[in-house]
């Protein structure tokens, strides 16, 4: 299931507050570096699952960009979805990495205040509480299979999305180490 991503008004300017190493390559096979803020992505799909050695399943987040021109796109990533775009560049990560991503958001959030929390930091604990903790456990896995858990961690990552976008454009500064999490999962290393 994809969810395209709602742009945020133009006036809210954050300056790589959500900077993703992104490897285009170009048709003359040059690599060139940029970073994408948070503003630039489109939506993040969750899909392909695969398994590695020793039981690994590593999931493929695809991350499109609002107006990709074919220089922007990854080679690794041919796929063609139903609007005809095809995504920026591709990335894959493992369950343990969406738990530790889990983890360091509910991490960030609790201790990003000394007195009293922010709307976002009350948010995201309230959020990653009441979800759902085991997404990477093993029985997890056998009782629901590949598509409930791709299913779980796309509404995970857009839910996720869908916050930092929100507050990033109500509250006056975001400086929290959420969105540094969210970075590390989307970064290509």
């Amino acid at each position: 299931m994809q969810t395209p991503r709602h742009p945020r008004p133009t006036a809210c300017s954050l300056p790589h507050l959500l900077s993703v190493d992104s490897t285009a390559t170009s048709s003359t096979h040059a690599t060139q570096r940029r970073q994408l803020t948070l503003d630039e992505i489109d939506r993040v799909l969750v899909s392909d699952a695969t398994s590695r050695r020793q039981g690994t399943t590593h999931y493929v987040l695809e991350v499109y960009t609002p107006s990709a021109s074919p220089r922007d796109f990854d080679a690794a990533c041919s796929k063609l979805y139903d609007d005809g775009r095809t995504p920026a560049y591709c990335v894959e990560k493992s369950l343990p990495d969406f738990d530790n991503l889990r983890r360091a958001l509910y991490t960030a959030s609790h201790l990003a205040h000394t007195y009293a929390s922010c709307e976002f930091c009350k948010e995201m604990i309230i959020y990653i509480d009441s979800g759902d903790k085991r997404f990477g456990s093993g029985v997890f896995r056998v009782l629901v299979g590949r598509d409930k858990i791709k299913r779980s961690l796309q509404q995970f990552m857009d839910d996720v999305l869908d916050m930092l976008e929100h507050f990033a454009s109500t509250e006056a500064e975001l400086r929290h180490d959420s969105l540094k999490q969210v970075e590390k999962v989307l970064s290509r290393t």
